[in-house]
């Protein structure tokens, strides 16, 4: 017994979202390493200029703390004063 019309075009097409035949051989170990890093090269690249300016800025930070320290030393203890030298801040 034959078919009276011709089969379907969605039968004569494979699926095109179908995943790999399980016996196609997976990719390299180096290609999939690849492939797993570039997202995180991604975040790393763009994320690169944000870092850097927090780092000069706690570096220029620490700089210019040093600087004021050593000009006037005794001026964090001028503007925060502690009770009888009690390194707790407490209210009394």
């Amino acid at each position: 017994m034959t078919a009276d019309r011709s089969p379907s075009r969605r039968t004569d097409h494979p699926d095109p979202y179908a995943g790999p035949h399980p016996s196609e051989p997976l990719p390299s170990p180096g290609a999939m390493i690849a492939f797993a890093a570039f997202p995180v090269t991604t975040v790393v690249v763009l994320s690169f200029p944000t870092a850097a300016a927090v780092a000069l800025a706690a570096l220029a930070g620490a700089v210019v703390g040093a600087t004021l320290h050593r000009r006037y030393p005794s001026a964090v203890d001028r503007t925060f004063r502690l009770p009888d030298g009690d390194a707790s801040a407490r209210e009394s």
